[in-house]
């Protein structure tokens, strides 16, 4: 072989990897296929070069098994994932579920509904007023002497808060208080105001503690109140407002009247407005609407003659 034969040839072998390739430009292409049809040598380093591996071949490389490997690993890292993040949901979810926030809730804050009588039972329903609490458990004594007691628990756990709840107490019952208010009396609901109005009950027309009680329902108003104690058995109240009357008749016949119900003593009351003639409410009229004296022995005999007076309020 010639020194230039020797010289084409290498520069042929240098080339053939790209020439199996197929990278190389279409003259250097033809020359090479030239020199391959005239050069056995350089033909078979070709064929050598596009015989395929024998390792790419093998189906089982060690770089695949570590692959796969890796595959299942990561895809059991995911489940894993998945189901421990859902899990913790659960969790979190049961615990707040269990969780007992628990508060006595007092009568105020308890809305409680006669619904009848069952073989020898009065029933009763009970709900929660206090937002995002409800009743977590409902428990009743009755000792035998016609008195009921109902303690309620109040509880902010998802599981725990029963939107309403039913007792029965005897149909002998007289009297029941629940966490120590009392809630009814003599077949009468007590309302949260004839609870706070009762401690006013049968008291004296010349406290001033009392005379709050007839002032007209409007804070913006200047008034002046005056007490006529020549015949302490028939007292009377005067209120003097320096304004024109901007509430209704109603509003101050029901203040009125009231205020007569929780002072015995007090026979008449009197609004005098500028302008206007004077609104006088006697307790005779009162007498006359309930069919009977207003007395007031029990919180009871109080709700019924709201009930009577002032329903919307009572």
């Amino acid at each position: 072989m010639t020194e230039n034969r020797k010289t084409e040839c290498a520069i042929v072998q240098d080339l053939l990897p790209l020439y199996a390739d197929g990278v190389v430009q279409t003259e250097t292409a033809e020359w090479i296929q030239r020199h391959l049809e005239t050069c056995p040598a350089c033909r078979e380093e070709l064929q050598n070069l596009q015989k395929p591996d024998p390792a790419v071949l093998q189906k089982d490389l060690p770089l695949e098994k570590d692959l796969k490997k890796t595959g299942r690993h990561l895809r059991w890292s995911r489940r894993i994932m998945v189901v421990s993040a859902v899990l913790f949901v659960l969790l979190v979810l049961l615990a707040g579920a269990g969780w007992r926030n628990s508060i006595l809730l007092p009568a105020d804050y308890v809305k409680v509904m006669e619904t009848g009588r069952e073989s020898g039972q009065l029933v009763f329903e009970v709900q929660s007023q206090v937002p995002g609490t409800g009743l977590l458990n409902l428990q009743s004594s009755c000792p035998g002497d016609g008195t009921c007691e109902l303690e309620v628990r109040g509880g902010s756990g998802l599981l725990n808060r029963m939107s309403r709840e039913t007792v029965s107490v005897p149909d002998t019952t007289r009297e029941i208080r629940l966490n120590g208010e009392i809630l009814w009396q003599d077949g009468v609901m007590i309302s949260p105001r004839c609870r706070q109005l009762y401690s006013y009950a049968n008291g004296y027309a010349g406290d001033v503690q009392q005379m709050h009680l007839a002032a007209p329902p409007d804070p913006d108003l200047p008034v002046t109140i005056e007490a006529d104690t020549e015949d302490p058995a028939h007292c009377g109240w005067t209120y003097r407002v320096e304004a024109e009357r901007r509430l209704p008749a109603e509003s101050l016949r029901e203040a009125a009247w009231l205020a007569m119900v929780l002072t015995p003593n007090l026979d008449k009351v009197t609004y005098r407005f500028d302008r206007e003639e004077p609104l006088v409410f006697t307790r005779q009229a009162l007498a006359e609407t309930l069919g009977h004296k207003p007395d007031i022995e029990s919180p009871a005999d109080l709700q019924r003659i709201m009930n009577r007076i002032l329903p919307a309020a009572g």
